[in-house]
């Protein structure tokens, strides 16, 4: 599971996927993995959330709660 999460992201190790986690979760998120256009908040109107995030240029989604249990194998 973690491997596909690495693979999915283009990251190369652990270590970076947790940084760029903990990077969303400090609300000073990394460029897009995929694209390099910047992420934005995926709520915007009710609450904004740091745990959801959406790149503005490819439209992926970075839930950041279901990449870290991915990571961990659950």
């Amino acid at each position: 599971m973690e491997k596909e999460v690495l693979r999915k992201y283009k990251m190369d190790c652990r270590d970076d996927a947790v940084r760029f986690l903990k990077s969303m979760w400090r609300e000073e998120p990394q460029p897009c993995p995929l694209c390099g256009d910047r992420l934005d908040f995926f709520h915007k109107k009710a609450k904004k959330s740091n745990c959801d995030w959406k790149c503005t240029r490819c439209g992926e989604r970075y839930d950041t709660i279901k990449i870290l249990k991915q990571l961990n194998g659950e």
